[in-house]
């Protein structure tokens, strides 16, 4: 029996590595698949071709791989499809942290006036995509980790009928690493959100959601966690993020899954000053999520018969973010009805004081029809003021990028919960507009 076509749009992005990975670890339901590298940068493609071929060969697995710079050749007959790119790489990336950090505002690709930013470039390209997943593969089931996530699924919903599953590995990385990890219950790098052992559920939307319900072994989990939380409370609070995220939980007796992204909404004024002085020491790198030195050269290792090790240092080869996505898909194929977080999606009831038509990210069930969320009732009313707003800055962001309406975009950015400054919002628009003009067309009409 034929496998799947799996298409992984992005094919040079840093993630391919622990992608391959993570379907070598599903065998019993990807054997036989043929994996298509695509990717508008030639650049990478053969040699992540090649290793692709080497850990199958190694694994013993039958797959196939390719690659092409033609979305229309990898597209055609696919059954599953992968976005994974950031339109502009890491030159554009890095506009969205500096120009901003620059006039005093705090925020990077996802958060703040770059996340505004990401979305009016990303949405675009998304939306051309899509449309050629309409003619050419209709069925594909479209799993993404494409950001703003929510942003890029809310253009998706409202302008295609694409079958959209957009994802965020924030919970991923909770749920299969420091979760177990913090509450001693190994192993301690899991391959599913939701164990028998472990079950976490988290809601809000996205990068700013919390973890409302935790069961271990079958009963509430925030006990023993507490527990675990004092006991390790010095180590924890050596790092800032976590230290901050202790705060929250002492505030709201509930424990945030993306701290380093909220701390913006709470901290905003100290997480500037740390992003001006780390500017200041590293002009040309503030990300370790594109390709480093190091992550190329444990390729080339792995190529020459290095094992893959997900606890080496580079980010990008981290496992759960793959095996989330990987995850989804298997749970799609083989219909098993396996919960998964990290899950955004329109909310319709499921979170049942935010607004009906809102993306909001929860836990849902996946299988051969796709997600069905979980109805998981009031958001905690202390979160409510602060995600409303979120929403609304999202909502605000994608009418922007879909219209190409410079009033609207300059709303967008005022709505950002951390956007303070009228005259310093006018003049990061203006930079951004002009360092972005390439990669958003909306905006040349007018």
């Amino acid at each position: 029996m034929d496998g799947e076509k799996i298409v992984i749009l992005g094919g040079g992005s840093p993630f391919v590595p622990s992608l391959i990975y993570a379907m070598l670890e599903n065998r019993e339901v990807l054997e036989g698949s043929k994996v298509c590298l695509m990717d508008i940068d030639p650049t990478r493609l053969p040699t992540l071709t090649k290793l692709g071929y080497e850990l199958s060969r190694r694994a013993g697995v039958k797959m196939k791989f390719t690659n092409t710079t033609d979305p229309k050749e990898a597209l055609e007959g696919a059954t599953f499809v992968m976005p994974s790119y950031r339109i502009g790489g890491e030159k554009h990336m890095m506009f969205d942290f500096i120009i901003p950090t620059k006039h005093g505002i705090c925020g990077d690709e996802t958060a703040g006036p770059g996340g505004t930013f990401m979305a009016q470039c990303t949405i675009p390209e998304t939306l051309k995509y899509c449309r050629l997943i309409e003619d050419l593969c209709p069925d594909a089931w479209v799993i993404s980790y494409v950001n703003p996530t929510n942003f890029v699924a809310d253009a998706v919903r409202r302008e295609t009928k694409t079958k959209f599953i957009a994802l965020c590995d924030c919970f991923a990385g909770f749920a299969m690493n420091f979760l177990p990890r913090i509450l001693d219950m190994p192993p301690l790098e899991r391959r599913y959100c939701v164990n028998e052992d472990i079950r976490p559920r988290a809601i809000g939307v996205n990068h700013c959601t919390w973890l409302v319900d935790l069961l271990v072994n079958g009963e509430d989990g925030y006990p023993l966690l507490k527990e675990k939380i004092e006991e390790k409370r010095e180590e924890l609070t050596r790092n800032r993020v976590m230290d901050f995220s202790l705060r929250l939980f002492e505030a709201y007796g509930y424990l945030n899954v993306c701290p380093s992204h909220c701390r913006m909404l709470w901290e905003h004024d100290e997480v500037l000053e740390e992003r001006k002085a780390l500017l200041k020491e590293e002009r040309k790198r503030v990300s370790i999520l594109g390709w480093t030195e190091s992550a190329w050269k444990f390729v080339e290792e792995m190529l020459a018969r290095a094992e893959y090790d997900p606890q080496r240092p580079e980010y990008c080869f981290h496992l759960h973010h793959s095996r989330h996505v990987v995850g989804i898909m298997v749970s799609i194929i083989a219909n098993e009805g396996r919960e998964w977080g990290g899950i955004n999606f329109p909310n319709k009831g499921a979170i049942t004081n935010l607004p009906q038509d809102a993306i909001v990210e929860g836990p849902c069930i996946v299988d051969k029809r796709g997600i069905t969320p979980i109805v998981m009732g009031d958001l905690p009313k202390c979160f409510l003021g602060i995600t409303l707003h979120l929403i609304n800055w999202q909502e605000l962001t994608v009418d922007a990028a879909l219209s190409g309406d410079k009033k609207l975009l300059y709303q967008a950015l005022l709505a950002c919960p951390y956007v303070h400054n009228m005259k310093a919002a006018k003049k990061i628009m203006d930079e951004l507009l002009e360092a972005h003009a390439e990669y958003m067309p909306q905006f040349n009409k007018s």
